[in-house]
């Protein structure tokens, strides 16, 4: 298992609808293979930053069959206007606590 680690930074004022739009989209990335689950996080001292947990099988089924897949461009329509340039998305291995 590997986890994404996905920042998104809203649009001034589009926070809230960011917030909401990702909610609706995590029904879309649930049907993905090797989807493992997710948590997103809001930050409190900076509402327009949010930090994306997504759990996958392997980092091949985020960026070749998710990314590349029908999937994808469903679950950006959900929030994708209110971002600020590319999220910035790095891929771990957990070697300590949960997975």
């Amino acid at each position: 298992m590997v986890v994404e680690i996905a920042i998104l930074e809203a649009k001034p004022g589009q926070a809230d609808a960011m917030r909401e739009g990702l909610a609706r989209a995590r029904a879309v990335i649930s049907r993905a293979k090797g989807y493992r689950g997710s948590v997103f996080q809001q930050s409190i001292e900076k509402p327009e930053r949010i930090v994306l947990y997504i759990k996958w099988e392997s980092v091949s089924d985020h960026t070749e069959g998710f990314r590349k897949g029908p999937l994808f461009t469903e679950w950006r329509a959900h929030w994708g206007e209110y971002l600020v340039g590319t999220p910035d998305v790095l891929h771990y291995n957990v070697f300590a606590g949960e997975e």
